[in-house]
């Protein structure tokens, strides 16, 4: 996880004033900050359209922000006043600007995304800039960034139906070109769920795809364990089968070297995954609250669901 000052937002946005938010403050959907368009080719990071939770009355007073690594800002957007979408305590916003709300960052370090919401910051996320080529190729004279952060750290389980009406967790994660080995552009990821040590399912060897570039958000069920020829026929590891009280790990590995990539742990106590306490209604900083729910995929409202956060080093 990457570490940051607090004063770094707190540079900027000391001369805000307003009271605090009475109730629950509002707050950005962390999986829509993790999927903002990232280019690792040139270090520019566009905000988009978020789903705000506990959404204040209109007309809708917002800022998005990038705050550089000594507390200055370097670029800031404001967001459309009416909600495009609004659904009881959720609602749809979209910043403000004339073409696309984008900034191109060139200086290596931990830039924090800053959300404000009625003169009050609400959110924030840190990300880190790498540099990973020098621009001195003759050739290709053109310097590279990379974007690193919670997509390593940070993955989520959603109940959703699967295979003959039954319901069973899906992992959702991040994984992109930093995952690969040197010189490889596409790889296969295998994932595996143990439970007090013991391999008690595991994702499809044919499934789960590693490609370069920025990490991109990959989707996969786990299955009881079976060969490879059994595949066709594999049973889902269901939402009941989750329930069992016990320690458990998720091991995220490249097919082809068997690295280890990432390993998320968690615990099920009295049949349910103990949350990580970000995501706990009531967490102090609330700016760093993680919202614990997601867009339900494949629909045309909103629509949000539960989401179960685990993280890389529990």
């Amino acid at each position: 996880m990457l570490c940051f000052s607090r004063k770094t937002v707190a540079t900027f946005f000391l001369f805000l004033a307003g009271n605090l938010f009475a109730a629950n403050p509002p707050v950005i959907n962390f999986e829509n900050i993790l999927e903002n368009s990232f280019s690792d080719s040139s270090g520019q990071l566009t905000f988009e359209d978020y789903t705000v939770a506990f959404a204040p009355d209109p007309p809708f007073n917002g800022i998005a922000a990038v705050v550089d690594p000594a507390g200055k800002v370097v670029a800031k957007f404001e967001f459309y006043p009416d909600y495009i979408n609004s659904q009881g305590v959720f609602a749809r916003i979209r910043t403000k600007a004339i073409g696309p709300a984008e900034v191109k960052l060139t200086e290596p370090g931990v830039y924090t995304l800053v959300f404000v919401v009625s003169g009050q910051p609400v959110t924030r996320m840190p990300v880190r800039l790498l540099q990973t080529s020098a621009g001195d190729d003759p050739f290709n004279p053109v310097k590279t960034f990379g974007f690193d952060g919670y997509w390593r750290t940070m993955a989520h389980f959603t109940t959703v139906t699967a295979g003959r009406g039954g319901l069973a967790p899906e992992l959702t994660l991040w994984l992109g070109g930093m995952d690969l080995p040197p010189g490889v552009n596409r790889d296969m990821f295998r994932v595996a769920l143990l439970r007090d040590g013991k391999e008690v399912a595991h994702s499809k060897r044919t499934q789960g795809v590693i490609t370069n570039g920025h990490f991109k958000r990959r989707r996969t069920f786990l299955f009881h364990p079976h060969t490879e020829k059994e595949s066709p026929n594999a049973i889902v590891f269901s939402l009941q089968d989750m329930k069992t009280n016990g320690a458990y790990e998720v091991l995220v590995s490249r097919v082809s070297d068997g690295k280890t990539i990432r390993s998320y742990d968690f615990n099920v106590v009295n049949g349910a995954i103990t949350p990580l306490p970000q995501t706990v209604l009531g967490y102090q900083p609330a700016t760093d609250y993680i919202l614990p729910r997601v867009l339900k995929r494949g629909t045309t409202s909103l629509e949000m669901i539960e989401a179960i956060w685990i993280r890389d080093g529990g």
